[in-house]
């Protein structure tokens, strides 16, 4: 069930040949967002020219949905989830949950193919898509606030500094990466190997389900090949990078490794991540020089995982969670700033 104190309308905003529209969540999951708050889902249109969309998660201020809430600081906050994740995975719930506890508005969205947005993409996310961010934050921009913050976990960590590196207008004030895989390739290399091999099997058996239902558009030959990789390894070079338009997986991760990206940063930066992360090798993270990017804020833990940070429950925090405290606390000191 929705909560709210006033309907909000369905949408429909015709740019170009593209139509976009925003209704209502009819049929919310459990433990998500849509049990608690107010949410509607927003489909646009990506500018590469495919026709794919890409499905947003709308959470807006509560003050603009319940009597008595937080009044609404002027800021949106747009979370980001990592690989087969999706807007209900249960880091983008409890930072979104804190995030409109502490009066921002909220956009969660579900890369190419992820989650509800499932089979309206005929290609694939990857590490390096920084043209999907900058049409989700133009839209943000121009119907919701001028204020936006970003916040992305795991491979979209990694777009998320890459995306902030890049030369471009970054619509955004500050941004915050959890857990991102910084050199693509030796952490290709760390989930290939004995260590990883329980998440290399299970993520490789997540995107193999997706290359066999028939949402992307390639050929049977391609697809047979695609489906007999053994390794992170070969399911990119065979499958992520050609059909990303690059020339083979090793192009594909050099361009797009967001370590390459950190000299470019001209907004505040928040990055985390955990020793014992056990998708993410952290001997990367020793070899940058962070003091040498004054505009980034660090946190290495010695426990966390991947994304998980979970620490003992307790009044102030049931849940055990505390890595959505840590990312708003941060945000909060923009605003202030």
């Amino acid at each position: 069930m929705t909560s709210s104190n006033r309907e909000f309308k369905p949408r429909r905003f015709l740019e170009g040949r593209h139509l976009q529209t925003v209704y209502n969540v009819l049929f919310p999951p459990d433990n998500s967002l849509e049990d608690e708050y107010y949410s509607e889902s927003i489909l646009i249109p990506t500018n590469d020219g495919s026709g794919d969309l890409l499905w947003l998660e709308h959470n807006p201020p509560l003050s603009q949905v319940r009597k008595n809430a937080s009044k609404w600081n002027g800021h949106y906050l747009l979370l980001i989830h990592g690989m087969e994740g999706s807007s209900e995975s249960h880091y983008m719930v409890s930072v979104g949950k804190e995030a409109l506890n502490r009066g921002y508005g909220v956009i969660r969205m579900n890369l190419r193919n992820c989650g509800r947005g499932l089979g309206i993409a005929k290609k694939p996310y990857n590490a390096g898509q920084s043209e999907d961010l900058d049409v989700v934050l133009k839209y943000i921009y121009k119907h919701f606030s001028r204020s936006i913050f970003v916040s992305g976990f795991s491979l979209s960590a990694n777009m998320v500094i890459k995306f902030f590196g890049e030369k471009r207008e970054h619509y955004s004030k500050a941004f915050s990466a959890t857990s991102p895989p910084l050199d693509l390739k030796r952490s290709c290399d760390f989930i290939d190997s004995r260590a990883g091999n329980f998440y290399r099997d299970h993520f490789l058996d997540t995107m193999k389900e997706k290359v066999t239902s028939g949402v992307y558009e390639i050929s049977d030959k391609v697809k047979e090949r695609v489906l007999r990789s053994k390794s992170f390894f070969d399911f990119d070079d065979y499958f992520t990078a050609p059909i990303s338009g690059y020339a083979n997986v090793l192009e594909y991760y050099n361009i797009c490794s967001s370590v390459k990206y950190l000299g470019g940063i001209k907004v505040p930066g928040l990055i985390v991540h955990a020793e014992d992360d056990p998708v993410v090798p952290s001997e990367v993270w020793h070899e940058i020089r962070w003091k040498s990017f004054p505009l980034l804020q660090t946190v290495l833990t010695e426990k966390g995982g991947h994304v998980g940070f979970i620490s003992d429950p307790s009044p102030d925090n049931p849940e055990g969670r505390w890595l959505p405290r840590i990312l708003l606390d941060f945000f909060d000191s923009q605003i202030k700033s």
